[in-house]
């Protein structure tokens, strides 16, 4: 009999272990949060840190250089130590980064905490979006595995909101102290019932099931049986190799990078780095560009929030195309009004809202449809044993995708204008959301086993 976990006790237990999980993504994105209210502060003359903005240039991303090296390793390791241990290791690691800038203020040591933070944020973004997947009862697989990309845009906006109120080392403190948390309330939710049977040992697998499903054991032995299923049929993958030797497994990571790929070089990173520069250049707003940016980050964490409502409600397929038909059509018109602006002497100058009104629609967007799918189906689309490995190559790749489009925008702007940024952003969701509408399949209510007949059908 299958289980209506949907109206039971345990979807509360699925949402509190996804939350808890995910306080480490809100630590994670408080990493890139917390340089940005203080960074004219660091620039000043008072500086607790004294830096020049050359130093800058490679301290900021210097965290990125963490993000290539550690989500492989850990996509393998997740696999032998469990997910669970490799989330809240994150807790540790992070306070540790924050204990050398507050005891050791320097430039070198800045840049030494924030390679930390890349190396342990490597290990939340790929061990956390399967956890979620896999103690997700199929009902609301969506739902929770949103929370994970929300918590993202939560991160950023608590340090926007904290950060210009309190000194260098309060903030710095703060931003420390949002570890504890997560350490207290993860440190008691169950590992994956996945990981369990992937051990063997089926016994810890059905307490964990029944922790997050609030039923019988009688009323489990069907999903559990299909953990099994889906686990010994591919008892034998452990790496990348077994990952693309699979044409399922083929299938499931082209559809899932070519989705990032449309995602985040459609402009979100940019945009996000870039955003008061881009409003500072557009004339007659009434409305501050530090402000627009704030509404901007407001928006970002509201379009995560509908989403979680809508993954499961309205299905994939629905929220991706309307995303990217959205986004594809804000994006070519912003830069159809940059062109206009900056390259004819047609007047346009006193519609200046339209290009804020048309990031802001992108954004959330672009944050209910293409982003928090990423998270889904990088959950959704493969097998037990190599859905860490999936999940790990996907990280690699979001951060080279997000270093391409930081390294582009300026040459562009500079040689081509602004306009032609956005004309990009516009042509890589054409490319990647015309992929994705002929080969995402949608995953909607259906089991790991049902996903993965699915993915048989297409031969790559």
């Amino acid at each position: 009999m299958a289980v209506k976990c949907g109206k039971s006790r345990g979807l509360l237990n699925q949402y509190i272990a996804a939350v808890a999980a995910c306080l480490s993504a809100v630590n994670s994105s408080a990493c890139f949060g917390w340089i940005t209210p203080i960074l004219d502060h660091l620039l000043g003359p008072d500086s607790e840190i004294p830096m020049t903005s050359a130093q800058t240039s490679w301290v900021i991303p210097i965290i990125e250089l963490g993000n290539f090296i550690t989500p492989l390793p850990a996509g393998i390791l997740s696999n032998y130590i469990g997910r669970k241990p490799l989330i809240l290791a994150t807790g540790p690691l992070y306070i540790v980064s924050w204990l050398l800038i507050i005891f050791h203020p320097s430039v070198t040591m800045l840049g030494a905490a924030r390679l930390l933070q890349g190396l342990t944020m490597g290990l939340t973004y790929t061990a956390a979006p399967v956890y979620l997947g896999e103690i997700a009862s199929k009902e609301n697989r969506g739902a929770i595995t949103s929370i994970f990309l929300n918590s993202w845009w939560v991160g950023y906006l608590t340090q926007y909101a904290v950060g210009p109120f309190l000194s260098f080392y309060n903030f710095t403190y703060f931003t420390l102290s949002l570890n504890i948390p997560f350490m207290i309330l993860f440190l008691w939710q169950p590992e994956s019932p996945y990981y369990h049977v992937m051990c063997g040992d089926i016994e810890k697998a059905r307490t964990s099931l029944t922790w997050f499903r609030d039923a019988t054991f009688d009323e489990l032995q069907e999903e559990l049986e299909e953990i099994k299923k889906n686990v010994e049929a591919n008892q034998r993958s452990a790496g990348f190799r077994d990952l693309i030797t699979s044409s399922e497994g083929r299938k499931g990571l082209t559809i899932l990078l070519m989705l990032a790929g449309a995602n985040i070089l459609s402009g979100t990173g940019a945009i996000t780095v870039y955003a008061t520069q881009i409003f500072d250049k557009t004339p007659n707003l009434s409305i501050p560009p530090d402000v627009v940016t704030i509404v901007l980050g407001i928006v970002m964490l509201v379009g995560g929030v509908v989403s979680s409502f809508t993954s499961d409600s309205l299905g994939r397929r629905p929220l991706l195309i309307t995303s990217c038909i959205g986004t594809f059509i804000s994006q070519f018109f912003t830069g159809t009004y940059y062109y206009l602006l900056f390259n004819t002497s047609v007047e346009v100058s006193s519609f200046s809202w339209i290009a804020p009104v048309l990031i802001l629609i992108y954004s959330g967007l672009c944050t209910s449809g293409m982003y928090p799918l990423c998270s889904v189906y990088t959950s959704e689309l493969f097998n037990s044993n190599t859905r860490g490995i999936a999940s790990s190559v996907c990280a690699i790749c979001v951060t080279l995708f997000s270093l391409i489009s930081l390294l582009l925008y300026q040459p562009v702007n500079d040689y081509l204008g602004l306009y032609a940024n956005f004309y990009i952003y516009a042509i890589t969701i054409l490319v990647g959301g015309t992929y994705c509408y002929f080969n995402a399949p949608e995953t909607k209510g259906k089991s790991f086993v049902q996903i993965r007949e699915e993915l048989l059908k297409f031969k790559q």
